[in-house]
């Protein structure tokens, strides 16, 4: 059953100026310079809040060259403490868990706090002034969600996850809204140029080189693909030290080796949009083989490729259901198969030889992405912050 987000009736928002604090965690900084979809998101997110007129503050780590305090776009920044991410959960959850206790007697007087962490939202309601409690899910739940028992609300970013907590804490139901993640079309957009039909044909992914992401399996599907159709070319962009979300330089090493004899390109990660964007313009077909059942929520590369006209390529998980429709906005393979490269490559060269319907989805997949531009995202997010102040709602049906 597809969720509906619900639209309220009151004060223009412009009108009540809300004081949002938004919490980021320990690992990464912002704005971003070592990735982080999720965080890049929230720093758009903050500035459309700042611009609706609302004071918006953003607690997140220290880092070198950054300032402790700065305000950029009408957007406040917080910057204290902080820590690498390391392969180890467990590691990881101490660190976090040493950082929850450190933010949580600092957090600043607020109409709303988000946050997107582990141990911070156990710890947040101790202060009374921090406002109502909005836990942005990002990850699909592992048992944590009754720790959350005192928070506000849950945001969850697409129909799986929503699924995922309703069977682990079905108290948590009535405090979900599902508000998919935004992607900023005033950078990732078609090209405004007619790109040269070249004849080799590139094939890009982007995002984290890891296990759970499939590269391995991308590769193997890539080698079929060579022997079939020859001017083809795989390139790879995405961050693969395990501080950054990567899998580690092992992982990258044994990828490099299996693609060895292939024309497979690995690119170190960008995290300049503007940049980014380029990258998606000059290649041809997007693929997204991610196997990582219970870890997706809503990818973001895959939605930023369709703004930019690119026909997305991604394996059968149900959070890309969400805003992929199969051979209308992009297409899915079956990764539970056996045989997931050798169906993987067949999609791929389907797609790569059949330009004109590479052509006609093209159209659709960035006129899909428009409705997940940040401005409307942000209008969802404000009129669902204004329902937690006023307990004032209007119920209707508006689908996203």
């Amino acid at each position: 059953m597809v969720k509906s987000l619900v639209v309220f009736s009151f004060i223009p928002l412009k009108e009540v100026g809300l004081i949002i604090t938004i919490a980021t965690g320990p690992w990464l900084p912002i704005p971003t310079l070592q990735g982080g979809a999720h965080h890049r998101l929230w720093q758009g997110l903050a500035e459309e809040f700042a611009a609706a007129g609302h004071q918006v503050t953003i607690l997140c780590r220290a880092y070198p060259g950054q300032p402790p305090t700065e305000t950029i776009n009408g957007v406040r920044y917080i910057r204290r403490g902080g820590f690498s991410q390391s392969p180890n959960i467990w590691l990881d959850l101490l660190k976090d868990l040493a950082y929850a206790l450190q933010t949580f007697p600092t957090l600043p007087s607020a109409d709303i706090l988000v946050i997107n962490d582990f141990w911070l939202p156990v710890f947040a309601p101790l202060r009374n002034q921090v406002g109502k409690i909005v836990i942005s899910v990002g990850r699909f739940p592992k048992g944590q969600y009754p720790l959350y028992r005192r928070a506000d609300r849950f945001t969850v970013l697409s129909e799986s996850i929503w699924q995922g907590i309703a069977q682990q804490y079905p108290a948590a139901i009535p405090r979900m809204r599902l508000i998919p993640n935004p992607v900023d079309t005033r950078v990732f957009s078609p090209s405004t140029q007619n790109r040269t039909d070249s004849a080799e044909k590139i094939i890009l992914y982007v995002g984290r080189i890891h296990p759970e992401k499939g590269i391995h399996l991308l590769i193997e599907a890539f080698s079929i693909l060579a022997q079939q159709m020859s001017q083809v070319k795989l390139r790879m962009i995405g961050p693969s030290k395990g501080s950054q979300g990567g899998g580690g330089e092992n992982y990258l090493n044994q990828l490099k080796l299996q693609a060895k004899g292939l024309n497979v390109e690995f690119l170190d990660p960008i995290f300049d949009p503007k940049k980014l964007v380029e990258i998606y313009r000059q290649a041809d077909v997007f693929c997204y083989p991610s196997l990582a059942e219970k870890g997706e929520a809503f990818p973001i590369a895959p939605l930023e490729a369709m703004a930019t006209g690119l026909v997305p390529i991604v394996s059968n998980l149900s959070c890309f259901q969400d805003y992929i429709k199969n051979e209308e906005t992009g297409f899915f393979f079956e990764h539970h198969s056996p045989a997931a490269a050798q169906n993987l490559a067949t999609v791929m060269a389907s797609v790569i030889q059949n330009s004109k319907i590479r052509y006609q989805i093209s159209l659709k997949t960035s006129q899909k992405a428009l409705e997940f531009s940040y401005q409307r995202i942000a209008r969802l997010y404000l009129a669902d912050f204004e329902d937690l102040i006023s307990n004032q709602t209007i119920n209707s049906s508006l689908p996203v």
